[in-house]
């Protein structure tokens, strides 16, 4: 726009000149909001017909008057209907371990980030403790818990030693020769006039153990075994009602 650069000579012409200027200016910020809205509506609208040829190329209905002229046809789609199975939990994986000590932990420490759960297991049971283990072939040489059986009525005795077996036989059978009640199983023998067989036949090594209290609960466990058939020559005094032995027991009582 021409403006003149001297000042104008009347009020007249300075009134018109402003007029032109206001409206100049009114013309200049509609047309930049005009700008402003038809950029607007141009990403609107291209926004709109990507959205729609997602659609209408993926087979997808689309419920519009006049649908985009961009439209590309869809391709050879084969609809296949989905059956929806019930999924069912995945079976829980266990492992068993036998502990012997902190290698055990070491590698069971391992699966803690798999969905393997641990168990544990120990050989050293009350049971695998207290009943008979495999004897090997110098038996009367070791330690352990025996029994002596009369030959005469099968009654039984028995007893302990931190020493060999053929020890504590022999002092038995020297305990029958001077009369000596000390041992149970003499004081049966001498009351009952019973006879006094050979170690073979008379003794039987229930298990083998060195001195201790393992040694000493194991002397109660077959006591109180014999206790419960009514059939030993130990002290009552000395037995007493145990519900552990019971329950190791009730599987050998007939």
């Amino acid at each position: 726009m021409f403006w003149p650069t001297r000042r104008p000579s009347s009020g007249l012409q300075s009134f018109k000149r402003l007029i032109i200027v206001c409206v100049w200016r009114m013309l200049r910020s509609h047309h930049l909001a005009y700008k402003i809205y038809m950029r607007h509506k141009l990403r609107v609208s291209s926004g709109c017909t990507t959205i729609q040829n997602i659609l209408y190329n993926n087979a997808f209905p689309i419920h519009h008057e006049n649908p985009p002229t961009t439209l590309q046809p869809p391709p050879n789609i084969t609809r296949v209907q989905m059956k929806i199975t019930p999924t069912h939990a995945p079976t829980q994986k266990w492992a068993t371990f036998t502990y012997v000590g902190r290698e055990t932990t070491f590698i069971t420490n391992l699966f803690k980030k798999t969905d393997i759960k641990i168990a544990f297991r120990t050989n050293n049971t009350i049971q695998k403790l207290l009943m008979h283990k495999q004897q090997t072939s110098d038996i009367l040489s070791r330690s352990g818990v025996y029994k002596l059986t009369c030959p005469d009525c099968s009654k039984a005795y028995v007893g302990q030693t931190g020493r060999s077996f053929a020890t504590r036989f022999q002092e038995h059978k020297n305990a029958l020769r001077t009369a000596n009640k000390s041992s149970n199983f003499a004081k049966h023998l001498i009351e009952h006039t019973h006879s006094f067989g050979p170690i073979h036949n008379t003794m039987q090594i229930l298990q083998l153990q060195n001195k201790g209290a393992h040694l000493n609960a194991i002397e109660r466990f077959y006591i109180y075994a014999e206790y419960t058939k009514n059939n030993h020559l130990n002290d009552d005094s000395t037995v007493f009602p145990n519900k552990i032995f019971n329950t190791l027991l009730e599987p050998h009582q007939p």
